[in-house]
């Protein structure tokens, strides 16, 4: 009899814990249903607040985009000016000549950094001193910065030495003779040449003039002067000037490298000759002698110096 009510308890015992059992379970997957409920709901919320965020900075950027300060003035090229337009690093090209090659370009309705400036470079190396072309976009406001980089000047060609320069020839070989770009030609440390030649395009090219460079570097080298210029108005009777006299080279044949290597046997003579010397004479091959100023001599510089 206790057996069985023994057997009897355990089985409402077992029956007792199996519900509460039970009942935790389905309380525990209601819980994790609620959880997940939970989750899923976070989920679209964060993915309707990223959506959100994405159109409110797609429209950010879209309306900053279309600041008018974005986008270059209409008549930028055609009425220029350096708050719009600004030039740098032009020495030879005055600027409104640069301005004036750019007036027929068309601004397009773009932002300044979607911006093209092929046109503008193609235009610009239209001027023959141009080399290179650089430039910079800038916004807010919107604005363009053109640097220029010139052509350097080698020589410069003159038909007299008080005039403005005919023609000039860059480093790189180009002969330039439009007179915009001449008057400053000559500011740098460049050679002087002075000469009668009509067509200077035919008659120079970068082989002639480095010849002469290798001719004025000659009289530098032996004579420890600087040659401020040289006179070939007469081809036939060549004269190189440096600080302290004039040198008359003659002919520049295949023996005036030799005839220059005796300038500095006789310029220290100068100090020694009584009366100012008006040139050395190197024009002979194996007879080199200085030549005195004259009176005339002496008259007609003066006239040249009042009228300079």
């Amino acid at each position: 009899m206790e057996h069985n009510e023994q057997s009897e308890t355990e089985k409402i015992q077992n029956y007792e814990d199996a519900v509460a059992e039970g009942k935790h379970s389905m309380r525990r997957k209601q819980k994790e249903r609620y959880v997940r409920k939970k989750r899923k709901k976070l989920k679209r919320l964060k993915a309707f607040l990223g959506f959100l965020f994405f159109v409110l900075l797609v429209l950010g950027v879209y309306y900053f985009i279309k600041l008018p300060q974005w986008y270059l003035a209409p008549d930028a090229f055609s009425k220029p000016n350096e708050e719009k337009v600004k030039i740098i690093n032009n020495y030879l090209v005055p600027k409104q000549i640069i301005y004036n090659s750019l007036k027929d370009i068309k601004v397009m309705p773009v932002p300044i950094f979607m911006m093209g400036v092929k046109d503008i470079k193609r235009e610009l190396f239209k001027i023959p001193v141009i080399k290179n072309v650089y430039i910079r976009r800038y916004g807010l406001p919107a604005r363009i910065q053109i640097i220029i980089r010139e052509r350097i000047p080698a020589v410069v060609i003159k038909s007299e030495l008080n005039t403005k320069p005919s023609a000039f020839i860059t480093t790189d070989g180009v002969f330039i003779s439009d007179k915009n770009y001449t008057p400053l030609s000559e500011s740098g440390p460049v050679l002087k040449i002075l000469t009668k030649d009509a067509n200077y395009a035919k008659d120079w090219d970068i082989k002639r003039v480095e010849n002469i460079e290798k001719i004025v570097k000659a009289v530098e080298a032996y004579s420890s002067e600087k040659v401020q210029y040289i006179d070939m108005r007469d081809p036939n009777d060549v004269y190189v000037k440096i600080e302290s006299t004039n040198i008359r080279l003659g002919v520049l044949d295949s023996l005036v490298f030799e005839r220059i290597k005796r300038i500095y046997t006789i310029l220290p003579q100068i100090s020694e000759v009584d009366g100012e010397v008006k040139y050395v004479d190197l024009s002979w091959d194996k007879v080199n002698y200085l030549k005195l100023k004259q009176k005339e001599d002496e008259a007609k510089e003066k006239t040249q110096e009042s009228e300079e």
